[in-house]
């Protein structure tokens, strides 16, 4: 938890990905309290335990013996099973007999995580007023008050909050990269649905321009964009932040985007491209002789795609600037 509670309108949470821990991303989550006025909160989880990736291979495995309709319900059952807890990828099984994924009891959910903590924070701090963020329930989250951010499965998950609640912004980093591989053209999964979230839900979008399913994050910006007109984006394809210097809150709010700087040498993460937007061994900086470190997307990057993600809709600027779409 960083930053009190007390008279606010909104918190932020942030989901990290497939095997993180939010101390893992302590950088990103310093920028979010720096550059917040709102209180910030950073969740464990039992995330699922199989990358997007090789999810998404799982779920294609299933047509053979169940059909399409199998493995789109697959690509929702998924984030059902990390966000509300359910059983789904531990009854479904690979070739060699091991299951999809382990079972997320309820209360190791994302929602049961979050609504705990919230009501231990209302409970130890009483004045802080943090009952402000649950429902009349005093035990479900009150999402239309809540900005989720994410990283990488993360990322998928907070793109779910927003297609099925009416959550208060969304902060996509290194994803969703949900994709029905191999599926005829003009097949639909959840990411095409309609959209729970208010039309003033803003949206913001950043990855690596040179990850592995970079491809797959922008047709899913895409979908979004054609499923739910409301989005903020005046155009779904990625713009550059360049060297991250002087990326601007408007940037973010009217398109997705990517950097091309690469990952720190620092990097212990298998995915160092995938890992340099969010964690903190990852991300390129520059160090002084006396070992003080300066991370390049505290600059502008992050707190861009945060501030953006955190205020009400504004009216469109009209024609986009110039885009750099990556090849």
């Amino acid at each position: 938890v960083v930053n009190p509670g007390g008279k606010h309108e909104k918190i932020i949470v942030y989901i990290p990905g497939t095997t993180d821990r939010p101390s893992l991303s302590s950088c990103l989550i310093k920028s979010m309290s720096e550059t917040l006025s709102f209180p910030v909160l950073a969740l464990s989880y039992q995330y699922l335990s199989s990358g997007d990736k090789f999810r998404n291979g799982k779920c294609a495995g299933l047509v053979a013996a169940e059909g399409l309709s199998e493995q789109v319900n697959c690509l929702t059952e998924q984030h059902v099973d990390a966000i509300d807890g359910g059983d789904y990828g531990a009854t479904h099984f690979k070739a060699d007999g091991a299951a999809f994924w382990d079972e997320i009891l309820p209360v190791n959910s994302l929602t049961r995580r979050l609504g705990d903590l919230l009501i231990f924070l209302n409970d130890s701090y009483p004045d802080q007023k943090w009952s402000n963020f649950l429902q009349e329930d005093m035990l479900t989250p009150a999402w239309e008050k809540i900005v989720f951010s994410g990283h990488s499965q993360g990322s998928g998950h907070v793109a779910y909050l927003a297609q099925t609640k009416n959550i208060n912004g969304a902060v996509m980093i290194s994803g969703p990269q949900d994709e029905c591989i191999d599926c005829p053209e003009g097949t639909t999964f959840w990411i095409d649905d309609e959209y729970a979230s208010s039309p003033d839900t803003p949206y913001t979008a950043l990855a690596q321009g040179s990850e592995p399913l970079f491809d797959v994050m922008s047709d899913n910006w895409m979908r979004m964009k054609t499923a739910n007109a409301d989005i903020n984006w005046v155009s779904p394809v990625a713009q550059s932040t360049g060297f991250g210097l002087k990326t601007t809150k408007e940037d973010a709010y009217e398109t997705p985007l990517f950097t091309d700087v690469t990952f720190a040498a620092t990097s212990t993460c298998g995915g160092k491209l995938h890992c340099s937007v969010a964690i903190d061994d990852s991300v390129p900086h520059i160090k002084t002789t006396d070992d003080e470190t300066f991370y390049l997307y505290e600059a502008t990057v992050w707190p861009s795609i945060l501030t953006a993600a955190s205020g009400k809709k504004v009216a469109k600027q009209g024609k986009a600037k110039k885009l750099r779409k990556r090849n």
